[in-house]
């Protein structure tokens, strides 16, 4: 079992309540301080009848690590359908767990002259 990445990259981050960000957008918003890398992971999804049930557990079990990590968002590194048992195959999905607050940005120095 497998997908395309166009299709994981749609499906596996509607099958999570945290929110997904790109390598891309993780570096720079962990750059401007509105994220913190917290924990790296590698997590196995137990086998399912089909790749989209494989997809829908893993949402859950990267949320879970989240949760527990203190996060609130997430970063995939990699993702492959490995060899399990006899010709089966099940989701290994590598991620970063991130604490984002992107309400907290840093302004720039108030203006502090006087008339």
């Amino acid at each position: 079992m497998s997908m395309p990445a166009s299709q994981f990259y749609t499906e596996f981050p509607a099958a999570t309540q945290s929110l997904y960000m790109t390598g891309a957008d993780a570096r720079l918003a962990i750059m401007d301080g509105s994220c913190i890398n917290l924990d790296e992971h590698r997590y196995t999804v137990p086998i399912g009848l089909t790749v989209y049930d494989e997809v829908r557990n893993g949402g859950k079990g990267v949320d879970t690590i989240i949760a527990n990590d203190g996060g609130n968002a997430y970063r995939i590194s990699s993702y492959a359908w490995v060899p399990a048992r006899e010709g089966a195959t099940q989701l290994q999905v590598d991620f970063d767990t991130l604490l984002c607050d992107f309400t907290q940005k840093v302004d720039k120095e108030p203006n502090t002259t006087t008339t």
